[in-house]
């Protein structure tokens, strides 16, 4: 299918826009996304400084803003990296619940979809992705071996310039990175037996070409968007960039560096927030280094919230350290804990440094936000970014208290969902995704919480208000059928009134 594409006018526009010098010019734009980072995962964001310490993520916090409501669309990894490249709900495509697999293929996002690289590339943009996919490469519905070429439809087919990352999980077999549209290195065809032969010294799993190193690969990440960064300064100095870094961290299996091993307070998942933190400061420096970090937005989040259920994060816990803060529960779940993030943006001389935003925004919204920044105009809401909200007044500091969301539509890792209507969080009694012996888990009942009073989700008050969970059910069916959030705006703002509990 064609994809949407911009008018002959905004066409014209682009061409002009091409030859803006750099006082003049959209701004450099940089996302990273962190790997199951908590809400309580920071120092600006409540974390001790005993058990961690994170200048970096703090400092883009105090010169610029910081988000005390911002969520993502699902509490586990595929659905949020799909949102945030197209501005929809994964759940509008295949994926109903859990996340890509197998991890290989095939392409998640579908390929008539409008992306955010490709339109930042429609404005001029050098457009790169550096980390962690798990989006899929390829058509096939598997693909077994990951050194056939080329490794397409994948992120080069969606607008971005230039693909370093891994495929999957920071340990998921293969070992390899992929470059573009191929693994990294590969020398041959030829495989091997997992374990038996080495490469360069280390485990050699499968594919003839250089291997991960599980403690190095947030290092070798940074390593790959600095010098991405210098390289898109130096050779197209006229032109903006686009970055999207996608961290590995703190995703298990725990596996910090070597240089930041025992540094802090909160045991090994300590030592990986330190890691975390280490590569937003290295992105920050570069940026700095070649002198484009004043003409740079930075944004800083995570795909959902932090496990609470391995060996080190339970050791970590047993030290004193909440990685989703007082949250109820955690990735994968239901509740808040599993989907409200740290969300941080610098945008130096826009944003107010040093301040904080209590509206309701989610990381889908990226995408119409930096449309907004970019091009300002509005996409058809039937057709683009279907399910994105701009909160770019917000960073402007402009009407900060009335912007943002009314609705919110997030659902976990078995597929049950959740609607939020402002304060108030309405969980449906529907769960799609089956056990492995078939059968399907307990169903859920129905809950209501109002989170500005019960921000901990203790008390379901269903019972006492049955007309806004009624209300909130309509909604969410209204905003599933008609297949875009946006179209529904409107209506969910003037329900504001009548959501909200005398």
């Amino acid at each position: 299918m064609i994809k949407r594409r911009l008018t002959l006018s905004l066409f014209v526009l682009l061409l002009s826009a091409v030859n803006l010098n750099a006082a003049q010019r959209p701004p450099n734009i940089v996302v990273i996304l962190a790997d199951d980072l908590g809400y309580g995962s920071a120092n600006c964001y409540g974390a001790d400084v005993r058990h961690i310490r994170t200048p970096n993520i703090d400092r883009l916090a105090k010169e610029g803003m910081r988000f005390l409501d911002a969520n993502t669309p699902g509490s586990v990894c595929s659905p949020t990296r799909y949102a945030l490249l197209t501005g929809r709900y994964a759940w509008r495509g295949r994926m109903k619940y859990g996340v890509l697999s197998p991890p290989e293929g095939p392409l998640l996002i579908e390929p008539e979809l409008l992306t955010l690289p490709e339109y930042l590339k429609e404005h001029g943009y050098q457009t790169a992705h550096v980390g962690k996919w798990h989006l899929g490469y390829t058509s096939l519905d598997t693909v077994e071996d990951l050194s056939a070429q080329p490794l397409a439809p994948g992120p080069r087919s969606l607008g971005f310039d230039y693909h370093f990352g891994v495929p999957n999980n920071i340990d998921w077999l293969p070992k390899v990175y992929v470059e573009n549209e191929s693994i990294w290195g590969l020398r041959s065809k030829g495989k091997r037996p997992y374990g038996k032969s080495s490469y360069k010294g280390q485990p050699y799993h499968g594919y003839d070409a250089p291997q991960r190193v599980t403690t190095k690969v947030n290092q070798d990440l940074s390593d790959a968007s600095r010098e991405w960064i210098s390289k898109a300064v130096r050779q197209n100095p006229d032109r903006p960039f686009f970055l999207y870094h996608a961290q590995v961290a703190v995703h298990n299996p725990i596996s910090p560096s070597e240089k930041w091993r025992g540094s802090s307070g909160a045991g090994a998942y300590g030592d990986f927030i330190h890691d975390v933190d280490h590569s937003v400061g290295e992105i920050i420096d570069a940026l700095a280094y070649n002198n484009v970090l004043e003409d740079t937005i930075v944004i800083f989040t995570s795909d959902n919230g932090g496990d609470i259920g391995g060996v080190e994060e339970v050791h970590a816990r047993e030290l004193g350290f909440k990685n989703n803060g007082e949250l109820r529960g955690d990735k994968h779940t239901i509740w808040q804990g599993g989907f409200q993030v740290p969300f941080v943006v610098r945008w130096p001389g826009v944003i107010e440094p040093g301040s904080q935003c209590e509206s309701m925004i989610n990381v889908v919204d990226i995408f119409s936000t930096i449309q907004e920044i970019v091009g300002g105009e509005v996409l058809d809401p039937q057709t683009a970014a279907v399910d994105s909200f701009s909160f770019c007044s917000t960073l402007r500091g402009e009407n900060a208290e009335t912007t943002g969301r009314a609705t919110m539509v997030s659902n976990d890792v078995a597929g049950v969902v959740a609607i939020r209507l402002n304060e108030w969080k309405y969980i449906e009694d529907k769960v799609l995704r089956p056990l492995n012996n078939g059968m399907p888990p307990r169903k859920p009942q129905p809950q209501l919480f109002n989170l500005k009073q019960d921000p901990v989700e203790e008390n379901n008050v269903i019972a006492e208000f049955p007309e806004i969970a009624m209300n909130m059910q309509e909604m969410l069916d209204r905003i599933r059928v008609q297949g875009s959030e946006r179209t529904v705006a409107q209506e969910a703002r003037l329900l504001k009134t009548q959501a909200v509990a005398d």
